[in-house]
């Protein structure tokens, strides 16, 4: 499969691909050079995505992800280190400064950056895939995903709390989407698209586990395939976790890189 430079670079750097979420947002994005900071009001986790740490800087960079953070209430960060990202010793470089490979949901120690330029196999035929359409499919796909990711009591209340606020943002028109896979009427998964510039990138893929190898993850990534073709940018970038990499691969999905999750607790 040949990828284009633009959506290649698209599924290594997904942050420099993806826009800033709308004013009055729940989640935050600081951005500075070489690294981006995202937050989400009330929960205790924060992120930050590197795409090049000059080696002198990292210190700096490290301080300033902790003050950004521990401003905002946060007490840990998850650092997302490509592989691609230079320095190439990133990742071991924050190893020894204290930083552990992250090993609690929602996150795991490694993820792949795969991607897609050609369509991926419809669902099957007794499951629909779209987008949400109400509040309520909204409450009930952040319902699959909380389940199926493990999300903490207090990240939970963090969300039903913004759950109001992120459906009316949505409904907007907004770069934020979440698509829905329904079995007889019920909600059985759950799936996130944000489009980019070069690429439509998914995020918290999920099935209900009773429903899961029916073909619902599989619909769902099929409808947000259609989505990044109906906008004109038909590529499909996620950071996929051990769970998903087979489904994906079996879709068509490469693998282009690496990165490397990595936890950071913050000093109060």
């Amino acid at each position: 499969m040949e990828i284009p430079d633009n959506v290649l670079q698209a599924a290594l750097f997904p942050s420099l691909d993806l826009p800033d979420p709308p004013p009055g947002h729940p989640y935050q994005v600081v951005r500075r050079t070489g690294y981006t900071i995202g937050m989400f009001a009330g929960m205790a986790l924060g992120n930050a995505t590197v795409s090049a740490i000059d080696p002198a800087q990292l210190e700096a960079a490290v301080e300033d992800v902790h003050a950004v953070l521990r401003e905002h209430g946060k007490n840990e960060v998850a650092w997302f280190v490509p592989e691609a990202a230079p320095p190439s010793d990133l990742a071991q470089r924050l190893l020894r400064r204290g930083a552990t490979p992250f090993d609690k949901p929602p996150f795991e120690a490694r993820f792949a950056s795969m991607v897609t330029v050609r369509p991926p196999a419809p669902g099957p035929p007794d499951i629909i895939a779209r987008p949400a359409e109400s509040f309520e499919e909204f409450r009930a796909s952040g319902e699959v995903a909380n389940a199926a990711f493990d999300v903490s009591e207090n990240d939970r209340l963090a969300y039903d709390a913004q759950a109001r606020l992120l459906w009316e943002i949505a409904e907007s028109g907004g770069a934020y989407r979440t698509f829905v896979a329904i079995v007889d009427g019920e909600i059985v998964g759950s799936g996130g698209a944000i489009y980019g510039a070069n690429a439509v990138y998914l995020s918290g893929g999920s099935t209900n586990e009773d429903a899961r190898g029916r073909g619902a993850y599989r619909a769902l990534v099929r409808a947000r395939w259609d989505a990044a073709v109906e906008r004109r940018t038909p590529a499909l970038t996620v950071l996929a976790g051990k769970m998903s990499r087979p489904i994906l691969e079996r879709l068509g999905f490469a693998t282009v890189g690496w990165v490397d999750c990595l936890s950071d607790r913050l000093v109060p």
